[in-house]
C-alpha cells in the first residue's frame, strides 16, 4: 500500500535539483505559474485563502488540501468556499453573469485502497457555504488583492438547499432576488460566527 505522502509548508528558495547547471527555485515556479490571479484556475484558491485569513490568525492555517470534502474547517464547522466574477482572464463582449457552481459534491476521487468508489449521489458536504464574489467590472482597475473589490455571500447548508431548490448552482441574480446581502472582507469572519 502506498501513502499519501505528508506535505510540508515551502518556503520558496528550495532548489529544484539535477538540472544540469540550471538554477531555478520553487519561487520561480510560483512567479511563471500563478502570477495571474485572475486566471480562473487560481482564482477559486486565492478565494479559499482569503476566507482562511478572514477566519483564523495566520500561524492557524494549514496547507490546502484539494481533495477533502470541503475547504476550511473552523471552530468545528466545514466550510465550503466557492468563487465566481464578472470579469474573466480572456477578453469579453459583455461581462459574465457570476454561478456559484459545483455546490454539491460526490466523492471526490476513486481510492484503490478502499476498493470502490462510494454509490451515494451527490450531497451538500459542509455546514457552512462561503460564496466569494469578485464583483469588480473595470479592467483597467482590477486589483484582485484590493478586499474592497470582493463581496462574500455566507450561508447555511438548510438555507443554500432552500434557495437553490437543492441545485448544485446557484447564481448571483437567484441570490439577490432572495435577498441575500453580501458582506465585506472585515465582515466574514463575524458573520461565520453568527451561523
Amino acid at each position: 500500500m502506498y501513502k499519501r505522502k505528508p506535505v510540508s509548508r515551502l518556503s520558496g528558495d528550495e532548489k529544484f535539483t539535477n538540472a544540469d547547471n540550471k538554477k531555478f527555485t520553487v519561487l520561480d515556479f510560483w512567479q511563471y505559474g500563478l502570477s495571474n490571479l485572475n486566471s480562473n484556475v487560481t482564482r477559486g484558491s486565492l478565494a479559499e485563502f482569503l476566507v482562511e485569513n478572514a477566519l483564523k490568525d495566520k500561524k492557524s492555517i494549514d496547507i490546502r488540501n484539494p481533495w477533502g470534502d470541503f475547504d476550511v474547517e473552523y471552530k468545528g464547522k466545514k466550510i465550503e468556499v466557492k468563487c465566481s466574477s464578472y470579469l474573466q482572464d480572456w477578453d469579453q463582449k459583455n461581462l459574465s453573469r457570476p454561478t456559484f457552481t459545483k455546490l454539491k459534491a460526490e466523492e471526490l476521487y476513486y481510492n484503490d485502497v478502499v476498493g470502490k468508489k462510494s454509490e451515494k449521489g451527490s450531497d451538500y458536504k459542509a455546514d457552512i457555504y462561503v460564496l466569494c464574489l469578485f464583483h469588480h467590472k473595470e479592467t483597467e482597475t482590477l486589483n484582485i488583492l484590493d478586499m474592497d473589490q470582493w463581496s462574500f455571500y455566507v450561508l447555511s447548508k438548510d438555507k443554500l438547499k432552500q434557495i437553490s431548490n437543492d441545485s448544485s448552482s446557484i447564481s448571483l441574480v437567484s441570490l439577490e432576488k432572495q435577498n441575500i446581502t453580501p458582506v465585506s472582507f472585515n465582515e466574514l469572519r463575524k458573520t461565520v460566527d453568527g451561523l
